[in-house]
C-alpha cells in the first residue's frame, strides 16, 4: 500500500480526534474508499471458466482497480465443480425442475460441459490472460493452486457427470481423460502454460511464481519455445515454487530437462525455493544430486523446502555448506536419507548453519528397511536445531 500523504494523515487524525468540518469528512471518506479498494484488489483470485475470466477482464479494464493488483491467484477446483456450479445457477435462473424437465436439464448440462472443453481447446484462456496481465502494471506475483484435497483417485468419481431423479431416468456425461488428463492434469498444464505465456508476452518481471497442482509436464519435454518462455519468467523470481505432484513415470524424465540443469541454476535473484514432485512412496523419491548437480550456488538463497527427495548425508551437507552464509529456513517433508542418519544431520545443522526456522514432516532413513521418524522425534529435532534444545531423541544402534 502506498504511503499516505502527510495532509491526508492530518485529516484522518482530525476526523478521529474531534468533530470535523465537512471538507475533512469528505477527504477522509475518499481516503478510506481508496484504501479499501486497494486492500480488496491487492490479490485477485479467479478460476478457469468464462464467467470468472470475464470478471478478471473487467477488473483489468478499470485503471483505478488494475493499478492496485499485485498478485493473481488461479484456483483450480475439481472439474465437476467448474461445470456443476454454472449449470446449477442456470437451472435456478430458468426455473428448471430436473424431475419434470430432465431432457432440458441434460441438454443444459451438456452445454456447460462443451463450454468448459471449449475454454480448454480454443486458446481463449491464454488470450484473455495476456490481455489481463498486460493491463496490470504492478503485478508481482502469480500463484496457481489446486483446491482438491481429496484422494487422487477422486478422478474416478469426477470423470463423469450424472443427472437423475428417484424413479426417473439417468443421463450420464463422461469427461474425456484424453482431453482433461488424470485428475485434470492436462487442464492444469494448459492453465500453467497460459500463465507463463501471459507473463512473458506482457513483459512483467515477477517476484513470485508458485505452482501447487497436478500438472502434465510434457511442455518441458518437447516444447522448446514454451520452455524458453518459462525460463525468462522464472529467472527474475525471488520466490519460486514447483509443487507439481506429477506421475512417477514422468519425474526422472523431467529432472533431466533444461528446467533443472539450465533455468533454475541461472536464477541469480532466487531467495526461496520449494520443490515437490508428489511421489507417494519415499523409496521412489528423487536424489538431490540428480536435480542440481554438486556445485551450483544461489548467492541469495534464504529458504528451501524439499518434499519427496532422496539424499545422502554428504551431498546434503555439501548443498547446505554452499549456502551457509544465506540460508535461514529449511523444510523437509517425506524425504529419505539413505546414507547417514537424520540425527547426525541435525547436529550438522546446529553446528554449521544459523537457522531461524526448521520444519520437519514425516522423514525416513535407510536402516535395513526405511525407518519412519515419528512426530515427537521430529519436534525434538526442530527444537534442538533452532532453539538450542539440550538433546536429540534417543536412537537405537
Amino acid at each position: 500500500m502506498d504511503r499516505l500523504p502527510l495532509e491526508t494523515a492530518r485529516h484522518i487524525v482530525s476526523y478521529l480526534t474531534k468533530r470535523p468540518d465537512v471538507t475533512s469528512l469528505r477527504q477522509v471518506s475518499r481516503t478510506f474508499a481508496i484504501l479499501g479498494s486497494e486492500l480488496l484488489f491487492h490479490t485477485v483470485s479467479f478460476h478457469p471458466s468464462y464467467q470468472s475470466l470475464a470478471r478478471l477482464r473487467e477488473i483489468s479494464k478499470r485503471a483505478h482497480l488494475a493499478h492496485n493488483v499485485r498478485e493473481l491467484v488461479l484456483d483450480l477446483p475439481p472439474i465437476r465443480d467448474l461445470i456443476w456450479g454454472p449449470f446449477a445457477q442456470q437451472l435456478d435462473a430458468e426455473g428448471i425442475d430436473i424431475k419434470e424437465r430432465m431432457p432440458d436439464a441434460f441438454r443444459l448440462l451438456a452445454y456447460h460441459v462443451d463450454r468448459y472443453s471449449e475454454l480448454q481447446t480454443s486458446g481463449d484462456f491464454a488470450g484473455i490472460l495476456v490481455e489481463v496481465v498486460s493491463a496490470l502494471p504492478r503485478l508481482r506475483g502469480v500463484l496457481m493452486k489446486e483446491n482438491n484435497e481429496r484422494d487422487r483417485d477422486y478422478w474416478l468419481s469426477q470423470s463423469n457427470l450424472t443427472l437423475g431423479c428417484n424413479g426417473g431416468f439417468n443421463y450420464r456425461i463422461d469427461l474425456s481423460a484424453e482431453l482433461h488428463g488424470y485428475s485434470g492434469s492436462k487442464d492444469h498444464y494448459r492453465a500453467f502454460a497460459a500463465l507463463v505465456d501471459a507473463v512473458y508476452y506482457a513483459g512483467r518481471k515477477l517476484d513470485t511464481f508458485y505452482v501447487d497442482a497436478k500438472i502434465d509436464p510434457r511442455m518441458f519435454f518437447d516444447n522448446t519455445v514454451r520452455l524458453e518462455r518459462a525460463g525468462a519468467v522464472f529467472r527474475n523470481c525471488r520466490v519460486l515454487g514447483l509443487k507439481m505432484d506429477i506421475e512417477e513415470s514422468m519425474v526422472e524424465h523431467l529432472i533431466k530437462t533444461p528446467l533443472f540443469n539450465v533455468i533454475l541454476p541461472s536464477s541469480p535473484n532466487l531467495q526461496s525455493l520449494t520443490l515437490q514432485f508428489g511421489i507417494s512412496c519415499a523409496r521412489e523419491a528423487i536424489p538431490l544430486s540428480t536435480i542440481f548437480g554438486s556445485e551450483h550456488v544461489w548467492p541469495r538463497l534464504q529458504k528451501v523446502s524439499f518434499s519427496f527427495i532422496d539424499m545422502e548425508d554428504q551431498e546434503l551437507y555439501a548443498f547446505l555448506l554452499r549456502h551457509k552464509n544465506t540460508l535461514r529456513e529449511l523444510s523437509f517433508s517425506m524425504c529419505s536419507l539413505y546414507a547417514g542418519r537424520w540425527d547426525d544431520a541435525m547436529m550438522f545443522l546446529r553446528q554449521n548453519l544459523g537457522l531461524v526456522a526448521l520444519r520437519l514432516d514425516p522423514l525416513f532413513e535407510l536402516a535395513g528397511e526405511f525407518d519412519y521418524l515419528c512426530e515427537s522425534e521430529l519436534k525434538m529435532m526442530e527444537d534442538y536445531v533452532v532453539n538450542g534444545g539440550k538433546c536429540l531423541p534417543p536412537r537405537e544402534g
